[in-house]
């Protein structure tokens, strides 16, 4: 008996020893409502015992005896004490904290060494090992979130709202907010999308992301699905931070320690572990592109735990603020586990006269009134150093399943990190039903459209590029042109288009028949015909993307075209990974539109003719070394590479087959290199020769890119000041030089213009010039070489994602012209900053 009772005394007093005593709760901005992620927190008296936050603002604080009052701190908050009652509902607390009217200022460094440096110092001395990205080859599940919504509706409402949807309960709505947008953004978002990703990698470079579950409120096949993902940068270790079009010179780098300052803020305890709560912000007097915030470093391997980053300068069309949080995986390796990043839209203002005829007075530079759009990816199944072989990883980096869009409710029950909230279920009731009756995937196809250049209908596609043009020689061309799609068959197509000149006068037409052998290295036989115009002495590659350049602005000059009629067989294919062929064989006709003619010489005489026939064979090479893809419902979207492209086209003209007239060979190159040098800007360079072997006229040769016309639009890769067809060369290299300072030279609140400096050269060979008779103008050679040099003051005017300015050219040289004024050109610049 008297073991027993000792046995029942040891098991009591264990229990009582090992009771744990728990406090749970969110905390949030007292004003707005917000989430707030990191905030650290201590059993008041014990500051060995404490906590923090996650991302989202949840806590829970946990103590071997009953917990009766927690301070809580937070860089640019003030500090807070409350008390625990017994009658407190400790699992679901809801802690206000005030923000502090101070922001963070510049310090002045007395002698001796800043602490913070020395933990910063270590960070980055360690930064390589505690990149995932650097070391391992790893696999994991994320679960991707993306909604919009306003913060319009701070108050306390609000505030019970949030407590409401917190414990997934019914909203109080015995207090009614005012105004129409106010009251719709307490039960719903404005736009929810969901999607399941599994990522693998192996080091270096080799990674590859399935999309395997889809879901947009509205809509039933989403291209928003990879948003979530692709617009947050995955780990805060790289040198520079890029986002969107901007790129951010990262603190924790040995570039960075050097124009920022850092500030101790607080220090908290992880176990054993020792957290510094570090504050960065940009030197005084130090310009560039840098940000503001806090990152947690673990004297674990000094690693970052958590990081808060913003831009130090707010764009005026979005201002952006990242979250993340990192855990030490399998005792092995810290690794992002969430990821956060809000977007807020300062030139969309949202207010309650949105949806209501009230008369809502809003402040347009009140964030809280601007739509916000937050993304969210929470990364789990994580496997460090897994068995992965380069064999496994293609071109195409990101996937969509075509099944993504159907999962059911199980897929999405076992990766979801939490349920769905009544907010959340009550966005897809209501946009769905909505979507259904407005047909919102009919109309998605317009976003679509904008992005491919095609336009679904039904089994056909309308070909958007062909339905309004213009350039110097037809004027406006209206046309339409239509191509079969999957609807119809995966592996045929058929189309065709027509068109009219205003300038000429002349309709032109065409068609083409496509046979897709294979579609993962696009394998496909192409048989066309065209009765056309073409750019008389012009030069294409396969490939060659015009969309975001201003290079497609080059087409509204061109002014000297013949007219062509065209028959052409072409087999394409990806091959050797990086490359991509397309082999050609065409019969062609082409007539002078203007006075030119070409001569040929006999004995006795010289024939002189305007309409040319030719017979060729050639191929097409475009080399984009580690260029990687995503696979969309849209199609495929290059992510870009860090390396040149390379194009090459080999042309072989025959005389005597079928019904040619001219023997030549053609060799054309383009290479093209953008170089991000971080806190200097970009530069590029582009680098275009070609070579004609063999007498042939006008049209087969080189007629220089030109673009001069006073207060147009400013062309990459053009010559600013050279006359339209004032060179003609058999023989030319052109080499396009510009770089671009962005911001770091000139930077302000409400003005940030971008200088860039370019500078174009030309050099050109005309063999038998004396077979060219009759055209319009004198043609001159540039075997002396041809220069100009210029300025543009870009973004001075921001319109959305259009970025307008100004810009001036000089030319010089042995072409320059005799009176100074008309070596110059006086251009508008227009880019486009996505």
């Amino acid at each position: 008996m008297k073991k027993l009772l000792v046995l029942l005394f040891i098991c009591v007093s264990y229990t009582v020893l090992a009771q744990q005593y728990s406090i749970q709760g969110h905390v949030i901005d007292k004003q707005t409502g917000a989430s707030l992620a990191f905030v650290n927190m201590i059993v008041t008296g014990h500051p060995q015992i404490g906590s923090t936050a996650d991302i989202d603002g949840n806590f829970k604080l946990s103590a071997s005896f009953p917990i009766t009052s927690i301070t809580f701190s937070y860089v640019g908050y003030k500090d807070l004490t409350i008390p625990v009652t017994d009658n407190a509902d400790k699992q679901h607390l809801v802690i206000r904290l005030e923000e502090n009217s101070y922001n963070l200022k510049e310090v002045t460094i007395l002698p001796g060494i800043n602490p913070a440096l020395r933990i910063i110092q270590k960070a980055i001395d360690n930064s390589d090992k505690n990149n995932p990205e650097k070391v391992h080859s790893f696999t994991y599940t994320s679960y991707n979130k993306m909604y919009a919504t306003s913060d319009l509706k701070a108050s306390a409402d609000t505030l019970n709202s949030l407590d409401s949807l917190k414990k997934n309960m019914p909203i109080d709505t015995t207090k009614k907010p005012k105004g129409g947008l106010s009251k719709l953004l307490r039960k719903q978002y404005l736009f929810l999308s969901e999607s399941i990703g599994k990522r693998k990698f192996l080091y270096p470079e080799h990674n590859h992301e399935d999309i395997i579950a889809t879901r947009t409120s509205g809509l039933k096949n989403s291209p928003f699905a990879l948003l979530a993902t692709q617009l947050q940068s995955f780990s805060f270790y790289k040198e520079t931070i890029t986002i969107l079009n901007g790129s951010y010179l990262n603190p924790i780098s040995n570039a960075g320690i050097k124009r920022y300052n850092y500030i101790i803020e607080d220090t908290t305890y992880n176990g054993t572990d020792t957290v510094f709560v570090i504050s960065y912000h940009p030197k005084k007097g130090k310009n560039f592109d840098g940000m503001k915030g806090v990152v947690y470093i673990n004297t674990n391997g000094y690693a970052l735990q958590n990081v808060l980053a913003q831009p130090i300068t707010e764009d005026k069309t979005i201002s952006i603020h990242i979250q993340q949080k990192y855990d030490y995986v399998s005792h092995k390796q810290w690794f992002p586990i969430q990821l956060n990043t809000d977007w807020v839209y300062n030139n969309i203002t949202l207010s309650d006269s949105t949806l209501s005829s009230g008369n809502t007075v809003v402040n347009p530079d009140d964030e809280h009134n601007k739509l916000k759009v937050v993304t969210r990816s929470y990364i789990k199944d994580i496997v460090i150093d897994t068995v992965l072989r380069k064999r496994d990883f293609g071109r195409v980096e990101v996937e969509i399943k075509d099944n993504a869009a159907k999962q059911p409710d199980s897929i999405w029950n076992k990766y979801r990190n939490d349920s769905l909230t009544l907010k959340e279920k009550h966005t897809y009731k209501v946009i769905d039903s909505v979507g259904k009756a407005d047909h919102l995937d009919r109309k998605l196809q317009w976003f679509e459209a904008l992005s491919t250049g095609k336009l679904r209908m039904g089994w056909a596609d309308l070909d958007l590029g062909r339905i309004i043009t213009y350039n110097g020689y037809e004027n406006i061309r209206l046309g339409a042109g239509l191509h079969t799609n999957d609807e119809i068959s995966r592996f045929i197509s058929i189309g065709g288009y027509g068109a009219y000149g205003f300038g000429d006068k002349a309709f032109k037409y065409g068609g083409d028949l496509g046979l897709l052998f294979d579609p993962y290295s696009h394998l496909k036989l192409d048989f066309a015909y065209q009765n056309d115009v073409v750019e008389a002495g012009g030069v294409s590659f396969y490939n060659d993307d015009h969309l975001l350049s201003t290079e497609s602005y080059h087409d509204y000059f061109i002014n000297n075209m013949d007219k062509i009629q065209k028959e052409e067989v072409s087999l394409s294919f990806d091959a050797l990974r990086y490359f991509e062929f397309n082999m050609f064989g065409n019969e062609q006709i082409r007539t002078s539109t203007n006075s030119y003619e070409f001569g040929i010489s006999s004995t006795n005489s010289t024939v002189l003719f305007n309409q040319f026939n030719f017979t060729e064979a050639g191929i097409n090479i475009r080399f984009a070394y580690q260029e990687n893809f995503m696979k969309t419902p849209m199609g495929m979207i290059s992510l870009g590479t860090k390396y040149p492209i390379i194009w090459a086209n080999i042309t072989h003209g025959f005389n005597g087959l079928l019904n040619g007239q001219f023997d030549y060979l053609k060799y054309d190159l383009k290479i093209s290199k953008v170089f991000h040098i971080p806190q200097i800007g970009s530069s590029s360079i582009s680098v275009l020769a070609g070579y004609v072997n063999g007498n042939v006229p006008y049209t087969m040769l080189y007629n220089a890119s030109a673009c001069y016309e006073q207060y147009t639009l400013a062309v990459d890769n053009s010559f600013e000041t050279m006359r339209l067809n004032e060179f003609l060369s058999n023989k030319y290299a052109d080499v396009f030089l510009s770089h671009d300072f962005e911001s770091f030279l000139f930077r302000s609140k409400n003005f940030n213009p971008h200088l860039k400096l370019v500078t174009r050269l030309g050099w050109g060979i005309l063999d038998n010039a004396g077979n060219h008779y009759n055209f319009p103008t004198t043609i001159e050679t540039m075997n002396k070489g041809f220069y100009e040099s210029g300025v543009e003051l870009n973004n001075i005017l921001k319109m959305n994602f259009l970025e307008l300015g100004v810009g001036t050219y000089y030319r010089y040289g042995p072409y320059a012209f005799s009176t100074t004024g008309n070596n110059f050109a006086y251009k508008f610049t227009a880019y486009i900053a996505l």
